[in-house]
């Protein structure tokens, strides 16, 4: 231990409750503070490092930043003693017991220097080191603080804070702030912000916990709203509730009401538990295993390839996409054995915030091995890995998306669908995408349309990364499963594709040939094959609004699938081609300027779906109501420019548009690896609006590129061979549930292919083989050619 320069002349500074921390897990890696060494808290920046080999991404982040200072935590389990391990059958309002940390684990820490040789420890206690140091220490982990954040509830204000009248009672004192006025109760205290009782929490189902006294003031008074004492924060928050609404509440008067008590707010430090901290603990707790298999007979294996991924509170949905996607060949040697090689180029100064670093992460943590290892009992009996958890891979990669960045179940299609979409554009700013892992789910579907009049036809060609397949609703009368589910007749893949490739009608075509309405036949087929195929099988229905799950099977085959019989075969020889001139499916230009119906779109909304899906549903089925604009969106959902909105402006308002563009949007989509005038036009076609400039760059082709299906050049045609039509099934996301929004998925992947394929099933950190897997429900299917 040693007084070094770095440590006499440091100027720390102090993390507030929003500064992220990073303390309990290495940013770049999966050590955490449980290990032997620890974890290394830059006293800088608030990086969390592994300060030990093979790694050592500590130092490596000292080397790049210049931040010398940290400040290691280990983390030791003490022995547990013997406790009531009952669980509430219903958790109610405020009634969620505190766990505290410290009677469970020993903590020790140490600051170390690494500007001085191998890490050298600094002496402790220095007056300008200390309060960073305390400051950490106490601090809350920044991905639990985050999560404590999504799982929040959206907490508002009510009129009952506003119409306070505060009356403090005489025998008020800052001195009797620290126990309830009725018990000899000291944490979860409550007081009221019209007279400053104070009164603990609610008894708990186990007569634990506080006794009720806070919630009697209010019925002995009917004094309305009251405050979590050791929540008020310097920023001005705490809990605040409100007994009339019966509600957690926001008091945006909050230190004007405590300075009737002679509460400065400044002066405050968080020093218990939120709700929100509690609910998140306990929602951690709950055992999501929903699966028909029972794991506990399935045997646990675990190692490179095999790792499982901790729940976080209903993220099954992204643990069992991401087990599929790092499945495939071309993802995992993308991020896998590059992943110190970016780690030492990387140049964000905040690991846990860079996609490509999560992805790099993740990819070590499921390939390596490092971290899958079986764990046993005091008997000495297997039990499963503990797992590890992807809450900074969650963080990067759903930052500030409405729905992914909370803590609610997803649709695990929909993320994938994301989570590509993501890549890509991460993957547009390293050496142009050259190495961009996506590429392989991409190819093109032609899409045949004819006139039946004039029998002309005209060919086009759509992107995509997926496909979308249809099922048939066939109940089985009198049959019905336990909890009466309906039961239906199982449907064969070769049926659903039969579905997708087969012919539509659509009536009021104006065909360019004819000049006046016609009807049209439209079939939309493969013109190429992915390396690797996206399947999603639609198994839902609207009841009441509201999309319900249909438990129809699907038989899929395990061995090979040939897809050659649904494959386009473009311009035929003696086809006449329609106009190219000329919209290719219109019917009735006017509907497109047609003013949608709100109350139809909040409907839709409140189903899930995004506002521009919803109103460009709704403008296509010419303001035909809820349902038909559903069952547009159910259509669609394979469609690369679903979400893409519709032009505001005509081509050549787009173009004097472009001219007025702003630069830095140009420059931040430039980076991005789109060329300029593509750009420009972009953000000419959107108004300028980066966003929506972005989504059409990813989804449309250049408006330069030819639309036939004959001549269109991409990396699916790269991808595609003529000759190979052959898949197999290598992996397939599960759900059991009533909705894709609820229950519990679960994936299965096969490691290898033909005979020597094995299959494993991953229900979350569990991870077992899995002799007999059960495609028949699967949600979502990975087929990979075999060339």
């Amino acid at each position: 231990m040693s007084l070094c320069e770095h440590a006499l002349s440091a100027r720390l500074p102090l993390p507030s409750s929003s500064t992220p921390v990073y303390k309990e897990e290495c940013t770049q890696c999966f050590d955490d503070q449980d290990m032997a060494e620890g974890i290394d808290v830059c006293l800088t920046c608030f990086n969390g490092g592994c300060p030990r080999l093979p790694y050592n991404h500590a130092h490596q982040h000292s080397m790049k930043s210049g931040h010398h200072l940290a400040l290691n935590i280990r983390r030791v389990a003490k022995l547990a003693s013997e406790t009531d391990e009952r669980r509430p059958a219903k958790l109610t309002k405020l009634e969620i017991k505190e766990e505290n940390d410290e009677e469970k684990y020993e903590y020790m820490t140490f600051v170390r220097c690494w500007g001085c040789a191998g890490g050298a420890k600094v002496e402790s206690g220095l007056e300008n080191i200390e309060p960073t140091v305390q400051a950490v220490i106490h601090a809350v982990e920044a991905s639990k603080g985050q999560e404590i954040k999504a799982w929040a509830d959206e907490v508002t204000p009510c009129e009952h804070f506003d119409s306070l009248e505060q009356k403090p009672d005489e025998s008020f004192g800052l001195d009797k702030l620290d126990q309830c006025s009725s018990c000899s109760k000291r944490e979860n205290l409550w007081m009221c912000l019209t007279c400053g009782h104070v009164g603990c929490g609610r008894r708990q189902y186990d007569g634990s916990g506080g006794n009720n006294h806070a919630v009697e003031h209010f019925q002995n008074t009917g004094h309305k709203v009251s405050i979590k004492l050791g929540t008020i924060t310097p920023e001005g928050t705490a809990d605040a509730y409100c007994y009339i609404c019966d509600d957690n509440r926001m008091d945006p008067q909050l230190s004007v009401h405590l300075q009737a008590f002679q509460i400065n707010v400044a002066a405050q430090q968080k020093t218990e538990k939120s709700i929100a901290e509690l609910q998140l603990e306990q929602n951690l707790k709950f055992d999501f295993s929903m699966t028909t298999a029972d794991g506990t007979e399935l045997v646990p294996v675990a190692g490179p390839g095999l790792t499982g991924l901790r729940n976080l509170g209903n993220s099954c949905y992204l643990a069992s996409v991401m087990q599929c996607v790092f499945s495939i060949d071309r993802f995992r040697d993308r991020y896998f054995p590059t992943a110190s090689d970016h780690f030492a180029t990387c140049t964000q100064q905040r690991p846990a915030q860079c996609v490509l670093c999560q992805l790099h992460k993740l990819a070590n943590g499921l390939w390596s091995g490092r971290y899958a290892e079986l764990e046993r009992d005091a008997n000495n009996n297997v039990g499963y890995q503990r797992g590890i958890s992807p809450v900074h891979f969650k963080t990067a990669i759903a930052k500030d998306h409405y729905e992914f960045s909370t803590m609610r179940q997803q649709d695990a299609f929909e993320f994938l669908q994301h989570l590509t979409k993501q890549i890509d554009i991460v993957e547009r700013a390293v050496a142009g995408g050259a190495h961009n892992p996506t590429k392989v789910l991409d190819f093109t579907m032609e899409e045949r349309l004819q006139c039946t009049e004039c029998k002309k036809v005209r060919y086009k060609a759509q992107s995509a990364s997926s496909v979308s397949l249809p099922v048939i609703k066939r109940p089985l009368d009198g049959v019905q499963e336990d909890g009466a589910q309906q039961v239906f007749e199982p449907i064969e893949l070769a049926q659903c594709l039969e579905l997708m490739t087969g012919n539509e009608t659509i009536e009021g075509y104006n065909c360019p040939c004819c000049q006046h309405p016609t009807v049209a036949t439209k079939s939309t087929r493969f013109a190429t094959f992915p390396k690797v195929l996206a399947v999603q099988v639609r198994r839902f229905e609207l009841v009441n609004w509201v999309p319900q799950k249909l438990a129809i099977p699907v038989q899929v085959p395990l061995g090979q699938v040939d897809l050659g019989t649904y494959r386009g075969s473009g311009a035929q020889s003696g086809e006449e081609l329609l106009p190219e001139d000329e919209p290719a499916d219109a019917t009735c230009s006017e509907q497109q300027e047609q003013q949608v119906d709100e109350e139809v779109v909040v409907q839709l909304e409140s189903m899930g779906f995004p506002r521009v899906r919803c109103v460009k549903a709704i403008k296509k089925t010419g303001n035909c109501g809820a349902e038909a604009a559903m069952n547009w969106i159910f259509e669609h959902m394979e469609d690369p420019d679903i979400d893409t909105p519709e032009p505001e402006q005509q081509p050549q308002q787009a173009s004097a548009a472009s001219n007025t563009v702003d630069p830095a949007a140009v420059e931040q989509l430039m980076g991005m690896g789109f060329p300029k005038d593509r750009v420009e036009r972009a953000l000419g076609q959107t108004a300028g609006d980066a966003n929506r400039a972005l989504d059409r760059l990813l989804s449309c082709a250049d408006d330069d590129d030819n639309n036939t299906a004959a001549n269109t050049e991409s990396e699916s045609n790269r991808n595609d061979s003529m000759n190979a039509t052959k898949f197999e099934l290598t992996g397939f996301v599960s759900h059991k549930g009533t909705s894709v929004h609820c229950g519990h998925y679960v994936a299965s992947v096969r490691h290898g292919l033909g005979d020597e394929g094995k299959w494993f099933l991953f229900n979350d950190a569990k991870v077992v083989e899995q002799p007999e897997p059960q495609p028949e429900q699967a949600y979502v299917y990975f087929f990979t050619r075999v060339d």
